[in-house]
């Protein structure tokens, strides 16, 4: 009779014999290989899935108002803004309770020179004896496509009132962003990025 092997006589022995229970080429190439999984192919595997569960950003969609009679003006919304009334004449989104609207083209002949429309939001904002606004230096400014423009920005303790005049041609069109004070320096950020992005369109021939 065989006599038992001595106790502990299998601790001396390869992982791969004592996991297979036999001393042979094959198995020690079985254990390397789900060694191999563990080490490489999960950690790959775990990548995989974390891409894979990662939502993509959402593309951010243009937003065309005006006609292609009297021309047309593209902007690209930037940060949180919601859109809200969109029509021929301008489009409106809100953030945070902020208000911004944008109008579409008009010829100069009916809103002034963007030098006549900062004017005139100066003076309206001034005229406000109660609300005691206090205007800033007109600002200029370039669109992306290289249009200029000009913006004021009107402030109280409470509020903040930022409008822009751009123009291209012969056209004008208008940006408006009302907010409190508190969240204004938050959002004009993407305020900005929206101004530049204006692209117009001229009316067709």
């Amino acid at each position: 009779m065989t006599a038992p092997a001595p106790h502990g006589s299998g601790s001396g022995m390869p992982l791969s014999i004592r996991i297979i229970g036999r001393s042979s080429a094959p198995g020690a190439i079985f254990v390397l290989a789900v060694a191999a999984i563990f080490v490489v192919g999960l950690p790959l595997l775990a990548r995989t899935v974390t891409a894979d569960e990662v939502p993509a950003a959402a593309e951010t969609s243009a937003v065309t108002l005006g006609t292609p009679a009297d021309g047309t003006l593209t902007i690209t919304p930037a940060g949180e803004w919601v859109q809200g009334t969109a029509t021929d004449a301008y489009i409106e989104f809100t953030n945070a309770g902020a208000v911004l609207s944008i109008a579409a083209p008009q010829p100069v002949a009916a809103t002034g020179t963007p030098e006549q429309v900062i004017a005139a939001t100066v003076d309206n904002l001034t005229s406000d004896v109660a609300a005691s606004w206090v205007a800033s230096d007109p600002v200029e400014i370039s669109t992306d496509a290289g249009d200029p423009g000009l913006c004021v920005t009107g402030t109280t303790v409470a509020d903040v009132a930022m409008t822009c005049a751009v123009q291209h041609g012969e056209e004008v069109s208008t940006l408006t962003a009302t907010a409190s004070a508190q969240v204004w320096p938050s959002l004009q950020p993407s305020v900005d990025t929206i101004l530049r992005s204006m692209t117009f369109t001229g009316p067709a021939a």
